[in-house]
């Protein structure tokens, strides 16, 4: 719930102004949605007075990145400490329903299409710790052999130097299975580093290609509704001109004339 100025900062009609403001809005301005950067469109707005609600200091402008409101633009709190006022005020009137599932069922791959990313990272997160135990426990193993060779040859000192080439050869060659080891787990980093890295380039180009197209079909929504404006403005135009040389039903005319008025 957000606070409102105390009575030594503001005077009692200051407050009334504030709370009739605040009990105004739609609760639908206070989910600021998620938004993406849009050099056309960014900023604080300083062409008018118009100010937050709850902070009473200048608004931003932003482009909508989150559900049917993908690329809409708004005029919402610029505040990022705190509490914030969300939207208030819609640039850009909501989608046509068609555009509106369209983007819905583009969101609902994108979450399912990173959700099994997040699960593959999950996966391979638990493989790379496993190596890292068997890793821990060959080093482990490797310590105690050294200390029990370094006892043995304590002991077994002045013995026949085959036994002790044996001794050798087993200590060289758990040296050289510890070192594949280590080898294998730098590799299996390395490799989830690299795959995570490609996944974030997806995620960019996926969000760069929601933005296209549904500025895309922004375009394409306004050069139909030009087209529609164009064809009421020649049925006008016929309508006066038969009026005017007196040909059908003045009172049908009148009556057409309206209707396309009204639309």
């Amino acid at each position: 719930m957000p606070s409102w100025p105390n009575s030594n900062e503001t005077s009692d009609a200051d407050d009334d102004e504030y709370m009739d403001e605040y009990n105004s809005m739609q609760m639908e301005y206070f989910q600021t949605p998620d938004t993406v950067i849009d050099p056309s469109f960014s900023g604080l707005v300083v062409e008018s007075d118009h100010k937050c609600i709850l902070h009473r200091q200048r608004p931003g402008r932003f482009v909508a990145f989150e559900g049917t409101d993908t690329g809409r633009r708004f005029i919402g709190c610029a505040t990022t400490d705190g509490v914030n006022c969300g939207v208030l005020e819609w640039v850009d009137a909501p989608w046509p329903v068609i555009l509106q599932r369209c983007l819905t069922k583009l969101w609902d791959m994108y979450h399912e299409e990173n959700l099994g990313r997040v699960q593959d990272k999950e996966a391979h997160e638990i493989e790379v710790e496993k190596l890292k135990k068997e890793l821990d426990s060959l080093a482990n193993q490797y310590s105690q052999l050294v200390d029990d060779v370094s006892k043995l040859f304590d002991y077994q000192d002045g013995q026949k130097s085959h036994d002790m080439d044996y001794t050798s050869q087993a200590i060289n060659e758990l040296k050289e299975k510890k070192h594949q080891l280590e080898e294998q787990a730098k590799i299996e980093v390395q490799m989830e580093k690299l795959k995570l890295k490609k996944e974030q380039r997806c995620i960019l180009q996926s969000q760069a290609d929601i933005i296209q197209n549904t500025r895309k079909a922004m375009k394409e929504i306004q050069v139909e509704r030009d087209l529609l404006k164009e064809e009421k403005k020649k049925l006008e135009h016929v309508i006066s001109e038969l009026l005017k040389v007196g040909h059908g039903s003045k009172e049908k005319l009148d009556k057409i004339k309206q209707v396309v008025m009204e639309e």
